[in-house]
């Protein structure tokens, strides 16, 4: 007999865990904006362009604080939020894995429309994937996921910075090779000259320098351990009562701050090399992700920036819409099909362009859910999930405090 699933009952959200995944969605907005606006950014290197005092200020600021570190985050919360539907379509009765099958199926499909039609930095596809390779792991003991963390992380990482070490060792300039192979006059000519049809073809050639079969090959070694560490987390329901898991989480901060201080921020001390950068960005992502989770959620809980974590959490809770919203308004305004502004931009300009298009996202996502129960993304992936309408406007309209 066909199993009949229902849709999950609204119970009580976790609003700091919905804060940091609003946080990401900044984080990732702050990252993507100067790659999808503009041929000249590179994360971790130089640019050919942007080569002013404040220029290099920036570029090591997002460095930092940002890249690697938002994504990051994203991927731990985004195998939280799986663990969590698991253990409560177990309660229910209905078989779990089926059930987040399809709904990273549907994922999937989104994903393809966003990465092939949108834009080549798209990540939804990849998180489908990743997804339906985590549900296995979600059937075992607590302990096989820890262990599985560092086996399918650690051996990736030594192995790129040794080879990333031996090519900076052979004296050439990693910076100059790097970008010979962004081809920039041709991203020029097809995102800021071209028509949609040349904007699909370098978007499918973007597409598959970065996340091709072997792009994809690799997530399920960098990436993966990150989805298997938020359903870890979420097993330990560390993050569940921050008051009263206080002390611990006070404790994970520290040492998590300690470890984003010596691996992300660490090697400017000493120029920040390029073989360096594999560690930096997947030992210490992971440790300033972690750290952004466990302090946005000790915050939240004090008084005084509990609204600025609230303000965050309505965008978090649709974090899918808001994610798609961004590439489609960038879409629209740095294309030529658009409005044209490509490779036009200071880095200081996309800065200040995040800034404000986030301050109106979370305007936005606060009057959007003084109506409704879930972004117009989220619903449409419930409706396709479960194969049927769901109810998206609030049966009580209230005003949200």
């Amino acid at each position: 007999m066909k199993e009949r699933i229902r849709p999950m009952p609204q119970t009580k959200r976790l609003h700091w865990i919905d804060a940091a995944r609003g946080a990401a969605i900044l984080g990732i907005f702050m990252v993507n904006a100067p790659s999808f606006g503009s041929p000249f950014y590179m994360p971790g290197f130089d640019s050919p362009e942007w080569d002013s005092p404040l220029d290099n200020f920036l570029l090591g600021g997002i460095d930092i604080f940002f890249q690697a570190s938002f994504y990051t985050l994203f991927s731990i919360l985004f195998g939280f939020g799986m663990q969590l539907i698991f253990d409560s379509r177990k309660r229910d009765g209905i078989k779990p894995g089926w059930f987040l099958s399809r709904r990273m199926l549907v994922l999937l499909g989104l994903g393809a429309i966003h990465a092939f039609l949108i834009w080549h930095g798209d990540i939804l596809f990849t998180y489908a994937i990743l997804g339906l390779l985590l549900i296995p792991f979600l059937y075992t003991p607590r302990w096989v996921l820890l262990t599985m963390i560092p086996v399918l992380l650690l051996p990736v990482v030594l192995l790129f910075t040794l080879l990333t070490l031996a090519a900076s060792m052979l004296g050439e300039g990693i910076n100059e090779i790097m970008y010979s192979t962004m081809d920039i006059p041709s991203k020029l000519a097809a995102y800021g000259n071209g028509t949609y049809t040349d904007v699909l073809q370098q978007n499918l050639i973007d597409w598959s320098t970065a996340n091709g079969a072997g792009g994809i090959f690799l997530n399920a070694f960098m990436l993966l351990p990150l989805l298997m560490l938020g359903a870890y987390i979420a097993r330990t329901k560390l993050f569940h009562d921050p008051v009263a898991n206080r002390r611990k989480l006070i404790w994970f901060t520290a040492i998590t701050g300690f470890l984003f201080v010596v691996f992300k921020a660490g090697p400017y001390l000493i120029g920040a090399p390029y073989w360096l950068s594999i560690v930096q960005d997947s030992i210490g992502g992971p440790a300033c992700a972690l750290f952004y989770l466990s302090l946005i959620t000790l915050l939240a809980n004090v008084p005084i920036f509990s609204w600025i974590a609230r303000q965050l959490s309505y965008v978090g809770r649709m974090s899918l819409s808001n994610y798609l919203f961004q590439s489609v308004l960038m879409f629209v305004l740095f294309y030529d099909i658009g409005f044209g502004l490509y490779g036009t931009f200071s880095l200081a300009g996309f800065i200040g362009f995040v800034i404000g298009v986030f301050v109106i996202q979370v305007i936005l996502s606060r009057l959007w859910f003084r109506y409704f129960t879930f972004g117009p993304i989220e619903w449409l992936w419930r409706i396709l999930t479960y194969g049927k309408i769901q109810p998206l406007r609030k049966k009580n309209e209230q005003q949200v405090s």
